[in-house]
């Protein structure tokens, strides 16, 4: 028979285990990262508002970014979610000059025929801010595009196919042959997807610069995978989920 005292326990017991819960998830501090927290950056930070808190906790930001050609504007935006009419220019303005954090720019449609025209934009905009090109991380899904940025100075990530361990083993492999040439094309180049694809990528390219993102809650990842994969010195930026209280989207 449960008593009224024990009842009243459970029940305290249950909403400490849910506020943990809901703390832990709203942190941007999570104990699966503890001493690679210079390797941890804030996911889709696309509004000055999380950009702004985000600086507060982490060292660098990922953002996505589309090339409006006729405008020759880089809109800060994730298709297939609205505009807010935010181009990069404007989002840079909210970073103190003395703030140079790493930038992780996920552009959706950077592609070879527009590759030269969104260099010189990028390459304008941060050389007028006096930012180092080599905090600044270009990534595409289309690798053609990147041999010019690599030789203006930004660093270059070939954003892999996804899903390479959903794959079967005769596909991944013709996959892999794929990204190995491109690799050897473009030594300087890269290589970036989410952390599902850490094992595969490891032993496939096991000297190459990498880059993951882990959006998923810690019920999922875990707490030693995380950690396994931020000991790689080859794993240089893995991006976190980050909940601000203003500008998520």
């Amino acid at each position: 028979m449960i008593t009224g005292k024990r009842i009243i326990v459970l029940v305290i017991v249950f909403l400490s285990v849910l506020l943990l819960g809901t703390l832990y998830r709203y942190s941007p501090y999570k104990i699966e990262y503890l001493g690679y927290y210079d390797k941890i950056w804030a996911h889709r930070v696309n509004s000055t508002e999380k950009l702004e808190s985000a600086l507060k906790y982490f060292k660098g930001v990922e953002l996505d970014l589309v090339y409006d050609a006729q405008k020759n504007i880089l809109d800060v935006t994730h298709p297939p979610a609205p505009s807010i009419n935010l181009n990069l220019e404007k989002y840079l303005s909210f970073i103190n000059s003395k703030e140079k954090p790493y930038m992780w720019l996920d552009i959706k449609n950077l592609n070879f025929d527009n590759k030269e025209e969104i260099l010189q934009k990028l390459t304008k905009l941060f050389l007028e801010k006096k930012y180092p090109l080599e905090k600044v991380l270009v990534e595409t899904r289309y690798p053609e595009a990147l041999s010019i940025f690599s030789a203006a100075g930004f660093r270059t990530s070939y954003y892999l196919p996804y899903g390479l361990t959903e794959m079967t083993a005769e596909k991944r492999n013709i996959v892999l042959e794929k990204i190995a040439k491109i690799l050897e094309e473009q030594p300087n180049l890269a290589i970036s997807s989410n952390y599902t694809d850490y094992d595969i990528m490891h032993k496939s390219f096991p000297t190459k610069d990498k880059y993951f993102w882990i959006s998923s809650s810690v019920r999922t990842h875990g707490f030693s995978t995380p950690r396994r994969i931020l000991k790689d010195h080859t794993v240089k930026a893995v991006l976190t989920s980050f909940k601000a209280k203003k500008g998520n989207r």
